[in-house]
């Protein structure tokens, strides 16, 4: 129970910290960066085209001892898609960013997919959505691109 208390505790510091750095105010990180995971994105919608991004997402501490969550790579907001996937370690699957938007009935599916790793976990993920609105309200900003 210590352990989970712990890790949420981590979580709530780091979006804290996340939002501190946003604002321009964060104190210089003390601890070379931890590479969390490396995935490359696709979406491929009913007609067949496919646009893509890479996200790579670290963490460190910054002076105050919280751990701050920083992306890289092509998505729309690297950082947040990284402080979206860092509570479920990487596991697409359990990506549930957005649970009381409600999407819109339109089907026009979308394909996304996912290919790299999480720590020393592979990742090949794949999934259909009904339609965009469906894949931000699982996925928030990951796939934002």
């Amino acid at each position: 129970m210590r352990r989970i208390a712990i890790a949420v505790t981590g979580l709530l510091a780091a979006g804290a910290a996340t939002a501190i750095l946003t604002a321009g105010t964060a104190q210089a990180l003390t601890t070379d960066a931890t590479q969390l995971g490396s995935v490359h994105l696709t979406k491929t919608d009913a007609a067949g085209n496919t646009t893509s991004a890479d996200l790579s997402c670290s963490a460190a501490q910054d002076g105050s001892g919280l751990t701050v969550i920083t992306g890289t790579g092509t998505v729309t907001d690297p950082t947040a898609a990284c402080n979206e996937l860092a509570p479920v370690n990487g596991d697409f699957t359990k990506l549930l960013v957005h649970p009381t938007w409600l999407p819109t009935a339109q089907h026009a599916p979308v394909t996304a997919a996912a290919q790299g790793s999480w720590g020393a976990t592979a990742v090949n993920w794949s999934h259909t959505y009904t339609n965009g609105s469906a894949l931000t309200k699982y996925t928030g900003d990951v796939f934002g691109f």
